[in-house]
This record gives C-alpha cells, structure tokens and sequence, in this order.
C-alpha cells in the first residue's frame, strides 16, 4: 500500500471518527467569570478539570465524573463540577482510558489537568492533580464548558 492510500484511509477514519462527535457548548461568559474566581462552595468540594493545550484541538475527548458522562473537552477548555466530600473517580476516553481516583474534603477546591499528546492517529490522555497556581495560569486560557448536571 502507498503512503498517499495511507494518508487517505487515516484521514478518512479520522472524519468518521469525528462525525459523531458533538462538542459540549459552552458557558455564559458570566459563568466563567464567576468560575475563575475559584471560591469554595460551603459544606462541599470543588473539582476543576482543565484542558489548556491548543494543539489538541482537533480532538474532542470524553469525560466522565463517577460514572456519568459530563461531555466532552476541547482544546482551552474546561469543566467545574461541585461535589459531594468523598471519593470521586474521573475518567477521560481517548485512545486510552485515564483515570484519576480524588478524596475530596468539604470547602475544599482540586484541580485536574488533562494531558493531551499525540498517539497512532488519535490522542493519549492523562490526568494529573496539580496546584492551584498551575490550575490558575491554565484557566486564563480556557472557556468554562456548560457541563450536564
């Protein structure tokens, strides 16, 4: 097979990949505003989860919050979920499957960064807890995401 049939077939794939792939709109602009602020929430936790590379952008990847689907991220994009104190699992879907296992206290705000690299034809994701300032730079650039409740 020559390397253009190769070419082709993977950008078709890729396409057929995509077509079923809706993004997850985005928040109010008042919302994100709001969100960056990055305050706590009494008698709960707040759990951030950040995707701030721009060169993912082709690439929509799944997110599930223990066990429910939240939508999907995009390149400097991210979610703010406030939770139960407790365990929480999340999970990111791509050609891999992440997943980050978080204890969380009450008034307590986490952040999760979404690593997103190249693999064979589709993204590797990872998740990393990181500290608030990293969480701070990143959220600059991104858009909060009008996650499912």
């Amino acid at each position: 097979m020559s390397v253009k049939s190769l070419v082709a077939c993977a950008l078709v794939l890729l396409a057929a990949a995509l077509a079923g792939c809706v993004p997850t709109p985005l928040a109010k602009p008042e919302a994100d505003t709001v969100a960056k602020q990055m305050r706590p929430v009494p008698e709960k936790a707040v759990i951030y989860l950040f995707r701030n590379e721009p060169a993912s952008a082709p690439w929509p990847l799944r997110v599930m919050l223990d066990g429910k689907d939240m939508g999907d991220t995009s390149a400097l994009s991210y979610f703010r979920w406030i939770v139960e104190p407790g365990e929480h699992m999340i999970i990111s879907h791509s050609q891999n499957t992440a997943g980050l296992l978080m204890n969380v206290e009450p008034g307590g705000i986490y952040y999760v960064w979404q690593e997103v690299r190249m693999g064979f034809f589709q993204p590797v994701t990872e998740l990393h807890k990181v500290d608030r300032t990293t969480a701070e730079i990143a959220l600059r650039s991104c858009y909060l995401l009008a996650g499912k409740s």
